[in-house]
């Protein structure tokens, strides 16, 4: 994977696939706030390859209390027009946006969204349908509780920034693509 700096906290020379940008270029004029703004997943398609993100490691460690887990806290920059394709993550994580407009498509797992209200405070937190994509804008988070499959894009016309915050398998990467792991002859599904 190109351009993407972010490393396992326990193994600092393992990759992990968080943000990346392809020539496709969809921009959604979709609401933020009213209600779960989503489009079909064949509105938005995912590359075959990742292209122009930056992730940052910012912390993380090894937890005493949840032995063979790591805590990580994450940062991409996706520049506008792009998408990472399907990929994978091993365990549960909070992803906040900053800044833009961002895509998110659940493949599989359990996916919660809570929107930004107005006012600061938080809207209810509401499930997201598997293969549909939804929408986030600055200060709407989505919580992941178990292992999941998804694919993600910049929906926008400026950079996306967006934090993560995920306790992962120690020394393990927090995202494989796909393509990857079939090359490793490892089962996807």
């Amino acid at each position: 994977m190109n351009d993407i700096a972010a490393r396992s906290a326990s193994s600092i020379t393992r990759r992990t696939i968080v943000g990346g940008v392809s020539a496709i270029a969809l921009a959604l004029g979709l609401a933020h706030h009213s209600g779960l703004s989503a489009a079909s997943a064949q509105d938005a398609t995912p590359p075959a390859e990742p292209f122009g993100s930056d992730t940052v490691l910012l912390g993380g460690g090894a937890l005493a209390s949840v032995p063979g887990t790591e805590l990580l806290l994450l940062r991409t920059t996706m520049t506008p027009g792009g998408a990472v394709p399907a990929h994978i993550h091993y365990g549960p994580f909070v992803l906040t946006v900053e800044s833009g407009t961002w895509g998110y498509t659940p493949q599989s797992g359990s996916v919660k969204v809570t929107r930004a209200a107005a006012d600061g405070n938080f809207g209810p937190a509401e499930d997201v349908a598997l293969d549909t994509e939804v929408i986030l804008t600055a200060g709407d988070f989505i919580f992941i509780e178990n292992a999941s499959q998804d694919w993600m894009r910049n929906a926008g016309e400026d950079d996306v920034v967006f934090y993560i915050a995920a306790l992962n398998p120690v020394g393990e990467d927090f995202g494989v693509l796909l393509s990857e792991l079939e090359m490793m002859g490892t089962p996807t599904s």
